[in-house]
């Protein structure tokens, strides 16, 4: 059995979907630009962002992509099966960012991310 990407679990309005995904996850809530000065010298700013996990899924998950599915806050766990020992992630109170795409000869549902500013890795 195949078992690159991984598992999730989506909380939305009291009702939990789950399945297999593949995921790109962003679990820094900084980004850092370096540039140069006028002189030649270096600098760099920091400036804050959500955590981001960018999920693409099979559309027989169940999810209906009306506009309450859409607003609606969700908690999402991604457990990475591929890794030993498996490697959790929790966004909480999340968001949606994005417009889904489905596949209709793959079946498979694109173009999200979710978004929060409480990421955890355990």
């Amino acid at each position: 059995m195949d078992t690159k990407g991984g598992r999730f679990t989506l909380d939305i309005n009291g009702r939990t979907y789950s399945g297999r995904g593949k995921a790109t996850i962003e679990s820094s809530t900084i980004s850092r630009e370096n540039g140069a000065n006028m002189d030649g010298t270096g600098y760099s700013t920091v400036k804050p962002k959500l955590a981001k996990l960018d999920l693409t899924f099979d559309r027989g998950v169940g999810l209906e992509w009306d506009e309450a599915m859409i607003l609606a806050d969700i908690d999402v766990t991604f457990v990475e099966t591929d890794l030993k020992p498996k490697v959790t992630h929790l966004f909480t109170a999340a968001s949606w960012s994005g417009t889904p795409s489905i596949d209709s000869e793959t079946g498979e549902v694109s173009g999200l991310s979710i978004e929060t500013d409480k990421y955890r890795q355990v």
